[in-house]
């Protein structure tokens, strides 16, 4: 058995490469989820806040917040 791991949560994407795969190779394709299978410790609250968070931020989202970080550290810094 080989594994291909694909980085992705989106469902449909997953089941789209599934049928390819499985009509252009003829292989038999078991998706595992790897949320399900590396959760060794519990989550802490955190933890499932980011799962739940997880590809609802856009780039500008990120870019946004990249920005704020920055300007809340500069102020912190000028006033200390």
């Amino acid at each position: 058995m080989t594994t291909f791991q694909i980085d992705t949560t989106d469902r449909n994407i997953l089941a789209e490469i599934k049928e390819v795969v499985k009509q252009q190779f003829h292989f038999e394709i078991k998706i595992v989820d790897s949320k399900k299978t590396d959760s060794k410790t519990p989550k802490t609250r955190w933890g499932e806040f980011a799962e739940k968070m997880d590809g609802l931020f856009t780039p500008d989202i990120v870019e946004h917040i990249k920005t704020s970080r920055k300007e809340a550290r500069d102020n912190f810094i000028a006033n200390v």
